[in-house]
């Protein structure tokens, strides 16, 4: 099954990421700082890691992409 998401990376940001369900061996939560001259701004966001293939930074939370895989 392909779910649809929204990509988090600045370079594609808003963008949409189809991803193809079985490919997905683990989602998880991140608090990152993409500044480093301001290391105190952080940035809330949601890892899909597919190998080999790689890892899509998405908006969508974990528990959202659990709920569309586990409808």
């Amino acid at each position: 099954m392909f779910i649809k998401l929204t990509n988090a990376n600045p370079m594609l940001k808003d963008s949409t990421v189809v991803i193809n369900s079985d490919c997905i061996v683990s989602i998880f939560s991140v608090e990152i700082s993409r500044d480093e001259t301001q290391p105190d701004v952080k940035e809330n966001l949601t890892c899909v890691f597919c190998p080999p293939h790689g890892t899509w930074e998405v908006k969508e939370t974990a528990e959202e992409i659990a709920d569309l895989i586990n409808p």
